[in-house]
């Protein structure tokens, strides 16, 4: 008898599930969600040098069994970020809250190096080309804008190359021998100096005259050239 039970039992257990009442839940896939999101996002973010890129991968989604509904709502948008808020609506009623979220690169046609450069290099148009490369909110540069100016940091081949990362050479550098030119009207006098502190042209640097023993100040004119004009000069 007890044998009978316990197949009886095992009997019951086996064919159970075909007799339960089914589970009242559906999917949503994710794709279809994602397609909805993706219409308002592109909408949003337009033009040949802007795209989007999904953040966020979205699952399917498990709501109760009725009639689906997906709305969205108001997007929020930035200049590097875009979300879209969905809803799954069942029967007329929000089931599941979720947001699509997009990242937007933004391109610009700039100034790469066109080799690796090293510090110090003052930048030939052999030097540079223009490339089309992910902005991060950085105007565009033109090579020629670069030319002539000197490089502070490394670059490798095909990085952009930055305004600020570059500078006028210095024709004048601290510790080196320079030409001063003391003008005064008409009259002009020269000594040789050292610099105390370097420059580029037109900017102004400290010297010291070993004759005098004086510590005097002058513009950059050229290359190892200090001016230095008198008070009241017409010149």
């Amino acid at each position: 008898m007890r044998r009978f039970a316990l197949a009886l039992l095992a009997a019951v257990a086996t064919f159970a599930p075909a007799n339960a009442a089914p589970l009242h839940v559906q999917t949503v896939p994710g794709e279809r969600i994602a397609a909805i999101a993706d219409r308002i996002a592109v909408a949003l973010v337009s033009g040949p040098d802007r795209t989007l890129t999904p953040a966020i991968k979205i699952f399917d989604q498990t709501v109760p069994a009725g009639t689906i509904a997906i709305e969205t709502g108001t997007p929020q948008v930035n200049p590097s970020y875009v979300a879209v808020p969905v809803s799954i609506d069942v029967n007329g009623k929000v089931a599941r809250t979720l947001v699509a979220g997009y990242r937007v690169t933004t391109y610009v046609t700039t100034t790469v190096a066109a080799h690796d450069l090293a510090p110090g290099t003052v930048l030939g148009p052999g030097d540079l080309t223009a490339a089309r490369v992910a902005s991060y909110g950085h105007p565009g540069t033109d090579p020629a804008a670069l030319i002539g100016r000197q490089l502070h940091t490394t670059v490798v081949r095909g990085g952009v190359v930055y305004l600020e990362q570059t500078g006028l050479p210095q024709l004048v550098r601290a510790g080196q021998p320079a030409l001063l030119i003391v003008r005064d009207g008409a009259v002009s006098l020269s000594a040789d100096v050292v610099a105390r502190t370097g420059g580029a042209l037109g900017e102004s640097v400290s010297v010291w005259d070993p004759q005098t023993q004086r510590a005097l100040s002058g513009v950059v004119t050229g290359p190892n050239t200090v001016e230095l004009v008198l008070p009241g000069s017409t010149e």
